[in-house]
């Protein structure tokens, strides 16, 4: 951000862009703060056709960002091929696959390195291309760091995120990240485990590939409008046309599984919590020790009789911690922002 930015910024609103998709809806959650405070925050869901986002929901985003000087785009990577390395040193790489010519790298605060495949960074960047670009897409293992901080003791804890698609697993104490893996959940055929694949470097503890601002002149000619109606933008005046979904309140549209489903889909949860346990305890990449709890941020909402499953089968304390992942995603721009 050049000199003249850095003045005038506190005089605009700043504008968070929260994406969450599924293979079939996608989120969007946009909250509009001033210095440092929400004044308005709206949320619009969107079909997604063919695995990709509408060209609904990519206007819809492209309107915010054009009207607004200071926007911001972040989404949650859905890849399984990231791969999380405990430690410091870059030199542990190759144990675990990786190439830093194949993939970009997260430094997570000199604790660990998470990589991800380039061509997937890629795949990202072009899908939200006519959006006018993404500006953040955050790993799992970031949004498991920061979410662990609180309840970090100096015995590892297993934290795990669980969406609909896929869960990701982290062990910290309060000294160090000692281990991360992904899954891929299929609600019909079970679990796939991540494989060990090939990876490169990102800045900081959050991917931030690129901040869309190209250039803070090309960007300035919107902010003129901005000043005229500053305080009394609407952001029903820019829903757009046709794909817009209206958002459920029922939580068993959300989940779309009955009962037993969700029943079937625990019994693949623990199977997922004992292999990562395992892998942990006896994989000689890891500093296994004895983990005294497992954490589980649930967004997806998991019925209360499948919670009960996997507690009495895993025989280790298990804490349920229910979050919203699109707010997630825009708690992280604003850390990545403020960073």
């Amino acid at each position: 951000m050049g000199i003249l930015a850095s003045l005038l910024r506190p005089l605009f609103a700043t504008i968070l862009i929260s994406v969450s998709r599924d293979m079939n809806l996608c989120s969007i959650k946009v909250v509009k703060k001033r210095v440092g405070s929400i004044v308005e925050q709206d949320e619009k869901e969107f079909k997604i056709l063919n695995g990709e986002l509408s060209a609904e929901a990519i206007k819809y985003i492209k309107k915010l960002k054009s009207r607004y000087a200071f926007s911001y785009v972040g989404i949650l990577s859905r890849s399984i091929d990231q791969i999380l390395v405990p430690g410091s040193k870059k030199t542990y790489f190759s144990n675990f696959g990786i190439s830093e010519k194949e993939c970009k790298i997260i430094k997570l605060k000199n604790q660990a390195f998470i990589s991800m495949p380039k061509d997937e960074v890629i795949q990202y960047q072009k899908e939200f291309k006519s959006a006018m670009g993404l500006d953040f897409l955050f790993s799992p293992f970031v949004l498991l760091f920061f979410k662990s901080k609180t309840f970090l003791s100096d015995l590892p804890k297993m934290f795990v995120l669980q969406d609909k698609e896929y869960m990701a697993t982290f062990v910290a104490n309060r000294k160090s990240v000692l281990y991360g893996r992904l899954f891929s959940i299929n609600v019909n055929e079970g679990y796939e485990v991540m494989k060990y694949n090939s990876d490169e470097e990102y800045k900081g503890g959050v991917m931030s590939d690129t901040i869309n601002n190209d250039d803070f002149d090309n960007e300035i000619g919107g902010i003129d409008e901005e000043l005229a109606d500053l305080d009394n933008f609407n952001f029903d005046n820019i829903s757009s046309d046709g794909d817009n979904v209206s958002v459920s309140t029922s939580d068993s549209d959300d989940s779309g599984m009955d009962d037993l489903q969700d029943l079937g889909r625990s019994s693949s949860i623990l199977n997922f919590l004992q292999s990562a346990l395992k892998d942990f305890y006896t994989n000689s990449l890891y500093d296994g020790d004895f983990v005294e709890e497992v954490v589980v941020f649930d967004c997806y909402g998991m019925s209360s009789q499948a919670l009960d499953n996997v507690k009495s089968n895993l025989m280790i304390d298990l804490s349920i911690v229910r979050i919203n992942i699109i707010e997630e995603i825009s708690n992280l721009i604003q850390i990545e922002l403020d960073s």
